[in-house]
């Protein structure tokens, strides 16, 4: 069961992703006339609301500083219908490269299951004529934004670039998690209804492993304090999320926009 969820993490996602980007970008460069354009305006508008809320939720759940949540129709200068949104990180260059993956790609990860169990609606005829068609006019408004936009992939590179090191070893920690965690479903046979608790055990073993090496540095510092060796600052860094503030901050002090 557990392949299944790393099955849909590696061709799912993707696939949603290939099929969102082409299906947005049709949709932008095609003329659909006064009535047709009003009408794919409104469904992205509806898509925007997911966009920002999803980049705002993983905010809060991966501890990045946000506020300024904005989604408008129109643009500000021409007044023309352009459905927009943005979200702003309080302190960009504390982000770290998992951060960065996460709140980027928020829009994706959350769209993704949203689609999921809306077409559970649309397919199931217990449910409303009504509500089955509301759903997938929603499932259509996901689908043309759930991609990142240029600002959001800036934040992922400027997470990694920030301090290279300590994403290499959030690398590190998450393919671990996800072999630790594959070892405990299996020896264990954990089985769950819906696959996206899976990624729980992930999270978990990931805090474990973060805190444990954490824990680890300090006891080996301590060592080597009392052996009279100066305690290795520059290596526990990787383990531990930067505090600093660069210069020219303000030059990365951007917003994640649809």
């Amino acid at each position: 069961m557990f392949g299944e969820v790393l099955l849909i993490a590696l061709t799912i996602f993707p696939f949603v992703y290939a099929i969102g980007y082409i299906s947005e970008k049709l949709l932008l460069s095609t003329d659909f006339g006064s009535i047709g354009n009003t009408i794919i305006n409104l469904i992205f508008f509806v898509g925007v609301i997911v966009h920002e809320v999803s980049h705002r939720l993983m905010d809060l759940l991966v501890g990045v500083p946000s506020h300024n949540l904005r989604v408008k129709y129109r643009d500000e200068n021409s007044s023309k219908a352009s459905p927009h949104g943005s979200v702003t990180p309080l302190h960009p260059y504390q982000m770290t490269l998992l951060q960065g993956f996460l709140t980027s790609f928020a829009p994706l990860i959350f769209g993704t299951w949203i689609i999921y169990f809306l077409l559970k609606v649309v397919f199931n005829p217990i449910f409303d004529p009504i509500a089955r068609i509301i759903s997938g006019i929603c499932i259509v408004s996901i689908f043309i934004t759930l991609s990142p936009s240029r600002g959001d992939l800036f934040f992922l590179k400027f997470s990694y670039q920030n301090d290279p090191q300590h994403g290499q070893y959030q690398i590190f920690l998450v393919i671990l998690s996800f072999l630790i965690s594959w070892l405990l479903v299996g020896s264990f046979n954990i089985i769950f209804s819906y696959e996206f608790f899976y990624y729980f055990i992930i999270i978990f073993c990931y805090i474990i492993l973060k805190y444990s090496f954490i824990s680890l540095g300090i006891l080996i510092n301590k060592i080597r304090y009392r052996k009279g060796r100066i305690p290795s600052k520059i290596r526990r860094r990787r383990l531990i999320r930067r505090r600093f503030k660069p210069e020219m901050v303000e030059r990365y002090y951007m917003d994640y926009e649809e």
